[in-house]
């Protein structure tokens, strides 16, 4: 009996050690994964899912920005060509509709006379040459410096031949008249005026005559047209 009851324990025993391999059988899958790499490819794979789509959305919403920008630079663009050709109509009598209307409208400051390419602005105020100087320096500009005989009709007319200083002054250095732009006097314009020794600059009147640069007159400065 001993040697049957010791059977009959031992044979319980192993099977209940089938019956525990088997339920740890049940917890893997067909393909002999544990439950939890499952959960983990599972969650894997939807974090993925995820991310792709955020990926595309943010493509779609990065190409319709770049639309609206280019649309918006364009509108930009029309109404700076809008704004020109109303300032065109307005100081130089062009047609703001006629976009074939391509010739050159040159404008200046209040105040400042447009004649040809350049803008000149008469000082009501009187300053010795070197604070003339200075001035026309803070009004983007420079002293007058006449190029031809018409450009000295033309301040002839504005200066009611008044006296004004202008960008000429004699060079110590060599006794020559030399303008502000480093060029020296054409005599075929102007007559070398007369001076005793000294410091002296151009001023201008009905014709030009040597001042002592000390003095206070008035000035003209000039400067280049703003092209429309």
């Amino acid at each position: 009996m001993e040697g049957e009851d010791g059977y009959t324990a031992l044979n319980f025993q192993s099977r209940r050690a089938a019956s525990g391999t088997a339920a740890g059988a049940q917890k893997q899958d067909a393909s002999g994964l544990p439950c939890w790499y499952r959960i983990t490819l599972w969650a894997s794979g939807f974090v993925i899912i995820i991310l792709g789509v955020a990926v595309t959305v943010l493509a779609l919403q990065l190409e319709a920005d770049k639309g609206k920008i280019l649309l918006n630079n364009g509108g930009c663009n029309a109404s700076t060509v809008k704004f020109l050709a109303s300032l065109r109509h307005n100081f130089c009598n062009q047609n703001q509709y006629n976009s074939s209307d391509n010739s050159p409208c040159k404008v200046c400051p209040v105040q400042w006379h447009l004649h040809r390419d350049k803008c000149y602005w008469a000082s009501e105020n009187i300053k010795s040459w070197n604070e003339s100087q200075h001035d026309c320096s803070t009004r983007d500009s420079q002293l007058l410096v006449i190029q031809d005989k018409e450009e000295l009709d033309f301040i002839k007319n504005i200066t009611k031949n008044a006296k004004f200083w202008i960008g000429l002054s004699l060079s110590l250095a060599d006794n020559k008249w030399m303008w502000i732009t480093g060029s020296q006097l054409d005599q075929s314009l102007f007559p070398e005026p007369k001076y005793a020794k000294g410091n002296y600059c151009g001023k201008i009147k009905s014709e030009l005559v040597a001042e002592a640069c000390s003095i206070e007159l008035r000035w003209i400065c000039q400067k280049d047209s703003l092209l429309l």
